[in-house]
């Protein structure tokens, strides 16, 4: 596996990973939370925007086929990850926590903040497993649909450091 970070030629694999994963990791929020993230989130705009104001990382396989990304916003005090995906057949490889360390590592001294949609509990168990804890929870604008969990991860929780 190999972790690199994304140029604007990833657009359309950054696309699929997308649209790989959000159907299964949300499926609990309903057709309608999957939709509106795939439309508002994985775009073709939606993607390029992010790959000018965040950091984006892609895992790959030894085929060189993507298998997962994630991608951390390094602009204010505090980092961001905003995304974290790995497809289905690929979870379970090692390819999250490889990102997952990378991003971190771009984050330097900084805390780094995350969020899960409340009820993907292979979220919140993979990332409390690395250390991040709960913050806050910032309930959804549209009823029915999950609250976002925040979770950060200090420097002192990092380890060598």
């Amino acid at each position: 596996m190999k972790i690199r970070q994304a140029t604007d030629d990833d657009v359309q694999a950054i696309i699929r990973i997308g649209h790989e994963t959000w159907p299964p990791t949300y499926a609990f929020a309903g057709a309608d939370y999957i939709a509106h993230g795939l439309i508002n989130w994985w775009s073709q705009e939606a993607t390029a925007r992010s790959l000018t104001v965040t950091t984006m990382l892609l895992a790959e396989n030894d085929n060189h086929d993507v298998i997962g990304l994630g991608n951390i916003d390094l602009r204010a005090d505090t980092a961001v990850i905003w995304k974290l995906y790995v497809t289905p057949e690929a979870q379970g490889t090692g390819a999250g926590s490889a990102l997952l360390t990378e991003l971190i590592t771009l984050a330097g001294t900084r805390p780094v903040r995350l969020a899960y949609a409340d009820g993907n509990t292979r979220a919140a168990a993979f990332y409390t497993a690395r250390g991040f804890t709960e913050i806050r929870r910032d309930p959804s604008d549209h009823p029915g649909w999950p609250a976002n969990v925040w979770l950060e991860r200090s420097i002192d929780k990092i380890p060598g450091r």
